[in-house]
């Protein structure tokens, strides 16, 4: 019984603690609009700023101080408690000092002073567009917002927090200062805020740690002295999600994004960082950087795009990532594209799209297209550090650029590569392994029409010093000597043409009968292995490299493809018909005419089992089956019969 009675307490402290919670209105009714619908809000509290501290440009911040107090004298309503809201209707509030937030009290913007819920509010395409927007103006002097919760679940949403300045004190943000787990900014805009403190944990925009959520907003246009032009989080578990963060600029690091120390399970996920500028240092668009501390769980990056980061004067124009021994950072299903690192020559320096440095870092499932170095190398990805472990794979790099080496990747030391695609890239070579890159590892890979700069001459990879092992490779318009230097390098199961003169084209399992026709359409970069290719159940088992660039299941035949498409056998069965062969039913068999000697006959039935190969002794060729609609396949043309 006491045990009921409890519970049913508690039920009747929560109702009343939700039923007295303040909705409080902020208006000011000599420059603004007014609210007219209060009839069905909680207990609505108007609160005119024109009658708050004299109506000055200090009564916002002046009344969010004075509801800390036990006995507020500013304006209506008592002490802020958990569960309050406060809604301040559009316009412009220039701020004298910073709007001081408490834990549990929601604060919201976007209001046209008609709305009787939240979700009322008016808004365009993206979440931070409100028609009727909110502006906290730090006046080139304030901090906008700083405060957070970790009891109770705190909201800022839909404010536009301009023109605010932080002048000297580290651990905030020019924009917004949050913290707590418990602590969400949402669906806002900062922009135009700045900060002059130089250090590593400030930023021009907003400062988040505690494990706090910054989502849906659009972060434009801050500028820093030190590090974090748009955001920087130096705590464990804070979320930035579904942001646009561009245009920001740091004279140090992290123009767009700071990760700095204490970082572990924090996470970057459906983000556009874009044409954010570092100006003396690295990272235009993200830094990582955690180099002391032990992390327990994996920095993550995914679905993100970096687009036109530039690091004027340093490495990484998209990331810069450099993290403790041991620590992981992960980047997956993002696109690069456009970025630029300016650092001088240097086979450490570089890396148009990501400088890697200490750590384990794994590059999955990206694009990375038209990133580029102006001095030094590695357009795409360059690996800077001897203690890096890094794993590329299921990733596509084409049109990056460098001036020296490594236009997709400059792995000065070393790493694995898994079932990518590298074309169209221009440098003195594709690939550079270095003098540290140890036993660099490339798997299932395929090598298509990369050339030097000027795109006159088709050049491959280039192994100084190194050691590396290259398996279930296809080189494609390569060059003479796709593979050259690297005492000790092993080659096999790789596919070359038939111009390559290197003995390592015709040994250890290795073939030298790859071609346009080998792919599907090659002429316009469309890589993915024809019904025909000779590279096609060629390859040995790789684990890793199961399923292929795609997600396609290895094998499909009888063992693996080389390169990094499997030929996905409903692909090969695809309704390529052409008149080269005529073929019909009879009863339970196929009768397959037009035949020319030594032409590869292939049957495939309609789940893209294969059920009948053999090679052409005649001009007619009679195949026994049950009943069942099947694909005949002759050097890559294919028709559909039907055995009834």
């Amino acid at each position: 019984m006491k045990k009921v009675i409890t519970s049913l307490l508690i039920s009747l402290f929560v109702v009343i603690a939700v039923q007295s919670a303040n909705t409080y209105l902020i208006y000011r009714s000599t420059t603004g609009g007014t609210w007219t619908n209060t009839g069905e809000i909680t207990n609505p509290v108007l609160v005119d700023l024109s009658t708050v501290n004299a109506g000055g440009e200090a009564s916002l911040n002046a009344w969010f101080a004075d509801r800390s107090l036990a006995t507020p004298t500013m304006g209506a309503g008592s002490q802020f408690a958990a569960g309050d809201e406060t809604w301040i209707i559009s316009g412009t509030y220039v701020l004298t000092d910073t709007v001081r937030l408490f834990e549990g009290v929601n604060l919201y913007g976007g209001f046209a002073g008609t709305e009787s819920a939240i979700t009322g509010r008016a808004k365009g395409t993206n979440a931070w567009d409100y028609t009727n927007e909110t502006i906290l103006d730090g006046n080139a002097t304030a901090v906008g917002i700083a405060g957070g919760s970790s009891s109770t679940a705190m909201i800022v949403d839909g404010l536009t927090i301009d023109n605010c300045k932080n002048s000297s004190t580290n651990y905030s943000g020019g924009g917004a200062r949050i913290s707590g787990a418990l602590s969400t900014v949402q669906n806002c805009i900062i922009k135009n805020c700045v900060t002059t403190s130089t250090s590593v944990y400030s930023s021009g925009g907003i400062v988040l740690n505690g494990g706090a959520t910054l989502k849906d907003c659009y972060v434009h246009n801050n500028q820093t002295s030190g590090y974090g032009g748009g955001v920087t989080v130096y705590s464990d578990a804070c979320t930035i999600s579904g942001c646009k963060i561009t245009n920001n600029t740091s004279t140090s690091f992290g123009a767009g994004v700071c990760l700095y120390a204490n970082t572990s399970g924090v996470t970057v996920s459906n983000c556009d960082i874009s044409n954010n500028t570092t100006t003396t240092k690295s990272g235009g668009g993200l830094l990582a950087f955690s180099t002391t501390v032990t992390n327990a769980n994996p920095v993550t990056i995914s679905n993100c795009t970096f687009s036109s980061n530039i690091a004027t004067a340093g490495s990484g124009g998209g990331l810069y990532l450099n993290t403790k021994a041991g620590n992981a950072i992960n980047v997956s299903n993002c696109t690069f594209t456009s970025n630029q690192a300016n650092a001088t020559k240097s086979t450490t320096n570089g890396g148009g799209a990501i400088w890697i440095g200490t750590g384990t870092h794994n590059i999955d499932q990206s694009t990375f297209t038209d990133n580029s170095v102006s001095l030094s190398s590695g357009g795409a990805i360059l690996i800077g550090s001897s203690a890096a472990v890094a794993t590329i794979s299921k990733s596509v790099f084409t049109g990056n650029t460098s001036p020296n080496h490594g236009s997709a990747l400059m792995l000065t030391f070393q790493a694995t590569v898994n079932n990518c695609l590298l074309y169209g890239n221009k440098a003195n070579n594709v690939i550079y392994m270095g003098s540290g890159a140890g036993a660099t590892v490339v798997n299932n890979t395929t090598f298509a029409s990369n050339t030097n700069v000027a795109g006159t001459v088709s050049l491959g990879i280039y192994i100084s010093e190194a050691t590396g092992a290259f398996t279930n490779c296809l080189f494609y318009d390569s060059g003479t000597n796709p593979i050259s230097g690297g005492i000790g390098t092993t080659i096999s199961y790789c596919g070359f043409q038939n111009t390559v003169g290197q003995a390592y084209a015709t040994t250890n399992n290795c073939i030298n009968t790859i071609s346009s026709a080998s792919f599907a359409d090659a002429a316009n970069n469309d890589y993915h292995l024809s019904s025909g290719s000779t590279a096609r159940d060629a390859g040995t088992t790789i684990a890793a490299c199961n399923p292929d660039l795609e997600g396609v299941t290895r094998p499909q035949g009888v063992a693996y493809d080389m390169g990094a498409y499997e030929l996905d056998a409903t692909t090969a069965v695809a309704d390529k018909m052409e008149n080269s062969f005529d073929c019909y039913s009879d009863g339970n068999n196929i009768i397959i005419k037009g035949l020319a000697y030594s032409k590869n006959v292939t049957v495939y039935s309609v789940t893209g089992a294969r059920v009948y190969s053999q090679k052409v002794a005649a001009s007619s060729l009679r195949v026994a089956l049950p009943e069942g609609i099947y694909i005949v396949n002759v050097d890559g043309n294919n028709k559909k019969v039907v055995v009834r």
